[in-house]
């Protein structure tokens, strides 16, 4: 299996069981796990440090609904760069890293550049997100929203199997 740091790594079905339960519960405490791949506590958690270090595992984090905060309209945004030259994506790269709205970037091929899923309050906040931040980037040509009207599906579970 490829990992973020594309060297390959081999994984066992422990391994993959392991991944499995960490990404469905990652609060689940070591006992708990091993229990549930048959492993000792000790083995179990040393596979857990070796994925870690490895980079197979890259984050644990608390997955928040947006609409508990308040964040009620979530808005895919296709981008256009102005040309394609390798300086205009790293400025794009770095303007929007540091954006709180925008929770994922991603770098695509077809009719736009760039896939931006951007988290807000209401349609008042997205009109002045793009009026006071995406829009004073010059190196965009263009800017497409689509908007979410409701999630059918909303997981961070990469499969295993």
């Amino acid at each position: 299996m490829k990992t973020g740091k594309n060297t390959i790594h081999t994984l066992d079905d422990i391994d993959l069981k392991l991944i499995d339960e960490l990404q469905t519960d990652s609060k689940q405490s070591i006992k708990q796990l091993a229990a549930k791949i048959n492993l000792s506590i000790t083995p179990t958690h040393e596979r857990i440090k070796r994925m870690e270090l490895n980079g197979i595992i890259d984050k644990y984090v608390a997955i928040v609904k947006p609409e508990t905060l308040g964040k009620s309209l979530i808005v895919y945004c296709q981008v256009t760069l102005l040309k394609h030259q390798e300086a205009f994506f790293k400025e794009f790269e770095n303007y929007v890293a540091d954006i709180d709205e925008i929770v994922e970037v991603s770098y695509i091929a077809g009719a736009y550049d760039f896939l931006l899923k951007i988290v807000l309050n209401d349609m008042s906040h997205y009109q002045d997100f793009v009026m006071k931040k995406i829009s004073q980037l010059d190196i965009i040509s263009n800017i497409q929203s689509s908007f979410i009207i409701k999630q059918t599906k909303n997981s961070t579970k990469i499969s295993v199997y």
